[in-house]
């Protein structure tokens, strides 16, 4: 008879952690977006997820979002942006217009 190894996987997620009111101090918009970009290109790269905490910002410009989630859809696709991405303290008004701005940004591709 043999013997059968146990095996377990786990699957851990790892998360980082983002307020985007600390990006954006003291930074332009784009800047910041470029600064949110490389946090979750490392993330993502890294096989984390990255929570981004939206606590004290009233709205992301679309030049914040150009140079920050625009660059990850066109690094990784707009799937795997996606789905590295988790929102914290985040109002109605600020899903709406992220949602606004994938979908337009997937209308640009097909």
């Amino acid at each position: 008879m043999k013997k059968l190894k146990e095996m377990f996987v786990y699957n851990i997620i790892i998360m980082v952690t983002v307020k985007i009111k600390d990006i954006l101090d003291g930074r332009s918009y784009p800047d910041g977006g470029i600064m949110l970009f490389g946090i979750v290109r490392d993330a993502i790269n890294s096989n984390q997820t990255v929570s981004i905490d939206m606590e004290d910002v009233d709205s992301f410009p679309t030049m914040f979002m150009n140079t920050s989630f625009g660059n990850l859809i066109v690094l990784f696709g707009i799937d795997t942006t996606k789905q590295a991405l988790r929102f914290q303290n985040i109002k109605k008004s600020q899903i709406e217009r992220i949602r606004k701005y994938f979908n337009d940004y997937m209308s640009l591709i097909d």
